[in-house]
């Protein structure tokens, strides 16, 4: 039987590598402007002059500038043999920060309208902060980013109380992550399960 698309080894790493792509450049977006915009919101999450946050904001927006004008002229690709991915285009790409840029914002509305309202923050601030907690967790390679999100978190959202700070952490794991693992696996048994059917009627 001839291999579907997605059961392919290469498409599925396709998919893989476009997904990351599309989270990484939202998360790049959004703390190259945030922190462009704003150096001030990352204060609380370290201690670099705003001068530097704000370069580092720049710095990140020009990478992702830099890599849409390379895409520019011809399909690219990286990797080798079998290995070897093409990269979206940078029409796609527009897309895929775009997809990021809406994905993060969902995901800290959720985290704003979780928190106490006062004291008060901005949207951006904490916005800021979310990305920069994100990215500590991936960096410490810890399963799920558990306990170093929180605990950026905790230490970006000092003004308030800790313990609601906690709770509101938990009841956002549980939405942004919990539920949404939960759905994955029963559309995932739905799929299977028809296509185990499906099977099944064929071969009857």
């Amino acid at each position: 039987m001839p291999a579907t698309p997605l059961r392919q080894p290469r498409r599925r790493r396709q998919i893989a590598f476009v997904t990351g792509l599309t989270f990484w450049l939202g998360n790049a977006f959004l703390l190259g402007f945030g922190m462009t915009y704003a150096p001030q919101a990352a204060s609380a999450v370290n201690q670099f002059p705003s001068w530097i946050k704000r370069a580092i904001g720049l710095l990140g927006l020009a990478t992702i500038v830099a890599y849409l004008l390379w895409l520019l002229p011809a399909p690219r690709a990286v990797g080798r043999g079998d290995w070897q991915i093409v990269l979206p285009s940078a029409p796609v790409t527009f897309v895929q920060i775009g997809i990021g840029l809406l994905d993060l914002s969902i995901s800290e509305l959720a985290m704003y309208t979780l928190l106490p309202s006062t004291p008060a923050i901005g949207f951006l601030s904490l916005l800021v902060i979310l990305v920069i907690a994100t990215l500590l967790g991936f960096l410490s390679h810890a399963p799920g980013s558990l306990g170093v999100r929180e605990a950026a978190m905790l230490i970006g959202l000092h003004q308030f109380d800790k313990e609601q700070v906690l709770a509101s952490l938990l009841i956002y794991r549980a939405l942004y992550f919990v539920l949404p693992l939960f759905v994955a696996i029963m559309m995932l048994g739905i799929r299977e399960l028809w296509l185990a059917v499906g099977a099944w009627r064929v071969t009857k």
